[in-house]
C-alpha cells in the first residue's frame, strides 16, 4: 500500500536566509540568533526526499512556519492575559 503523498508548499514565501531575518525582525522582533536556532533544530529535523539534498527553499518555509507558529501562539497567550 502507497504512502499518502504529502501537500508541498508551492508558493515561497522566503528565498533567503536574509529575508526570514528580515521579516522576523520586523514582525516579531527576534533577532538572528534566535532565527539560527529554529533553523539548526529544524535541519535536525527535516527529512529529505527520496534520499536528495534539502532544497534550502523548503527549509526556509518550514522555519518560517515553525517561528510564525510559535511566536503567533505567544502573542496570542500574551493579550487574553
Amino acid at each position: 500500500m502507497d504512502k499518502p503523498s504529502e501537500k508541498r508548499t508551492t508558493v515561497l514565501r522566503w528565498h533567503t536566509r536574509s529575508e526570514l531575518y528580515d521579516y522576523f525582525s520586523k514582525h516579531f522582533n527576534l533577532g538572528k540568533k534566535k532565527v539560527d536556532r529554529e533553523i539548526y533544530a529544524v535541519m535536525e529535523t527535516f527529512k529529505p526526499r527520496k534520499g536528495k539534498a534539502i532544497k534550502t527553499a523548503e527549509l526556509w518555509q518550514k522555519v518560517g512556519m515553525n517561528l510564525e507558529e510559535k511566536n503567533t501562539a505567544s502573542i496570542e497567550v500574551k493579550n487574553i492575559e
